[in-house]
This record gives C-alpha cells, structure tokens and sequence, in this order.
C-alpha cells in the first residue's frame, strides 16, 4: 500500500452531541476539499442519535415494536444530554448524507459503541422493561455498590442480546452501503470503578474478561457476515496482555489512540500487529474535544491536539516497541465530551486541515 493509498479519517462524535444533516455535509465538503478519505461518524456513543424506519427487534422471542424502540431511544438521547438543537437523525437524513458523500468521493464509517459508552441505549433498555442492564462493580473491600451508567452487564443475557439486536439492526441497514463499522469496546466500567482501577482488569480478576472476549468476537462474526470490516479501539483488547481468557478474531482493525497511562495497561501496538491486526492509526496526539478551545479548557483541548499534529506524523504510531507498524492508513478524532458547549466550526475546519496539510506527502495525489 503506497502512502497516498492509504486511509486518511476524521471521526465526529455525533453520538454525544447532535449535529445536524446540514452540518455533516458541511463536514463532508471540509474532509472533500482537504484530501481526506472518510468520515468516522460515531452515532451511537453515550447518546445513540440514529433512528431506522424499522427499529422492530425479535430478542430472543421478546419482540419489541419499531415505535417502541424509537420512543425509547429518544428518552435514553434526553436523559443522557438533551440536546436543544435535535434527538436523533432519521434513515432519510442518513439515506441523503451518504448520496452526498458518494458525490463528493468520501465514504462512511459508522460507529456505535457498546458495551461501555451506552447511557442512551441502557435507559432506551429500562425504558422498555429489561431489568437491570447496567454493570454493577461490588467493591470487595468497603462492601459498597456502584452503578455504571454508561455500560451493559455482561451477565445480564437479555441486555446482552438486545445489544447484539439493536447492533445488526445498524449493521443490516448499512450492509452494502459502507466498507467498515466501529463496534467501539473501549473503557469499559471506569466510570463506576474506584482509584482509576480500569475495568478491564476488574473483568480479569474475576474471571470475567472472557465474556468480553466472546462478545467482542459475536460482534464481530455479526458485522463480517453483513459484509462489514469491524474496527474497534485498541484499549480493551489484550489488555495488560492476557490471553488466558480467550483470543480476539484477528479480522478486527484495531484504532489504536492510546498508549494506556498509569496502571491502564495496554496491547502495544506492535503486539497487534504481530497477531495479525490490521492496524488503524488513532493517535490520541490529534485529539480534539470540541468545546476545548485553549490550553486552559481540559485536556485534549484544540491547541493541544494542533500541537499534537506539529510532533507526531502521519504515520506515528503510539507504544511501537521502536518497530515500523504497517497502517491501513491515520483517522484524526474530534470528540464531543462537553455535549453542551457550542460547536464552532471554523475551528474543527482549522484542525483537520492542519492535518491535511502537515502530512501533505500522505493527502498528495501527485
């Protein structure tokens, strides 16, 4: 694969924060214009902001109507975040963005993110009466309790299969239209854990990382058998190298941003490569969350993520063991954590033309 073949990504995190079919097509037109190849358009994270004509799903013999699950979808949407400016897109909205983005030759790869980052799909859940799917973590030493609002228990074999249900529903819509679909996977409990333990290893002490496993690979065998190449975030896979627990299906891409931080141990790079992972390069480095304009906003805020792009190439990948990782190509990510805070398009404009533009060898046609 020569550097100009390669897959050159901006994701938008439109599951957080409602962005409208005007402003995606002003995106498309920003990505068209500056060389770019896909747009990563996460629609379901913590909020889920794509509603199907159809939405009827057969769960294990339960079957809930198409109504029904929109209805709960929009009540999960606003009791998550909200948004005045809009709940979900329609199919008809999705239908004309991707009849736009053929025209200006950039291609979609959608992404809905379980089992963690689904406050909108469990309270869609609770809505239309499965009990009790969010994890709950049992501290072992103080005896206390804590919900996470934002993950699906793996226990729970009805929240699981409807997971998987609402899953396909997406992957069945997009089946034909689109090369790739991000199951998402990443950061799985942190928000109910204690001390930054991550949940991952709270899965692993007890035993219980190997549902993820299965999970994961479910998820996986689901999306290849509608023709989708699946994509998930590298955090969670083979963290802090365990296998004892089961092995992931080596057809799934990783995205990988993070190197992991104290006590977060993650999979090198070079580890998923060498077990066969096509490797998509997410470099946290580029990270931008809207709403983050200075230095004195949080962390990945705009100068930052601007710097980011002045140190770290296009091809730099994170924890490499000092080895030359092969990529399907660099995915920039904008993401929208503060869902509340204007969106000030110029400055995404601003961000991922920098990147254009810094890596001009990797964007040049020529």
């Amino acid at each position: 694969m020569t550097k100009v073949d390669k897959m050159r990504v901006v994701s938008l995190d439109a599951g957080r924060k409602y962005f409208s079919l005007e402003q995606l097509k002003n995106v498309v037109d920003m990505l068209a214009d500056n060389g770019y190849t896909h747009l990563h358009l996460l629609v379901g994270n913590d909020g889920l902001r794509l509603t199907l004509n159809d939405m009827r799903l057969d769960v294990e013999g339960t079957v809930y109507e198409s109504e029904a699950v929109q209805e709960a979808i929009k009540a999960g949407n606003v009791a998550y975040y909200d948004d005045p400016n809009g709940n979900t897109l329609t199919e008809a909205e999705m239908n004309e963005l991707l009849v736009y983005m053929a025209e200006r030759k950039v291609e979609l790869i959608p992404a809905v993110n379980t089992p963690g980052h689904m406050d909108a799909i469990l309270e869609a859940m609770k809505h239309l009466g499965i009990e009790a799917p969010n994890y709950v973590y049992h501290d072992p030493d103080s005896g206390e309790s804590t919900v996470s609002h934002r993950t699906v228990d793996l226990k729970n074999d009805r929240a699981v299969a409807f997971t998987k249900a609402l899953v396909e529903l997406y992957a069945t819509y997009f089946e034909g239209k689109v090369a790739f679909f991000n199951m998402g996977l990443d950061e799985y409990a942190n928000d109910a854990i204690p001390n930054w333990m991550p949940g991952w290893k709270n899965l692993q002490k007890r035993g219980e990382y190997e549902d993820f496993v299965a999970y994961t690979n479910d998820l996986a065998r689901l999306l290849k058998q509608h023709g989708l190449r699946p994509i998930a975030f590298n955090d969670g896979l083979y963290f802090d190298y365990v296998i004892d627990q089961g092995t992931f299906d080596s057809d799934i891409v990783i995205a990988y941003w993070t190197a992991g931080w104290e006590d977060y141990e993650v999979a090198s790079s070079h580890y998923f490569s060498e077990r066969g992972h096509d490797i998509l390069n997410t470099n946290d480095s580029w990270y931008y969350v809207i709403g983050r304009e200075d230095k004195e906003s949080g962390w990945y805020n705009l100068e930052q993520g601007l710097n980011g792009m002045e140190q770290a190439p296009f091809d730099q990948v994170l924890k490499d063991e000092d080895e030359a990782i092969p990529t399907i190509g660099s995915m920039i990510a904008a993401w929208c954590d503060d869902p509340d805070v204007p969106y000030i398009e110029p400055h995404l404009k601003h961000w991922l033309e920098t990147f254009s533009q810094k890596n001009n060898e990797q964007f040049s046609d020529e």
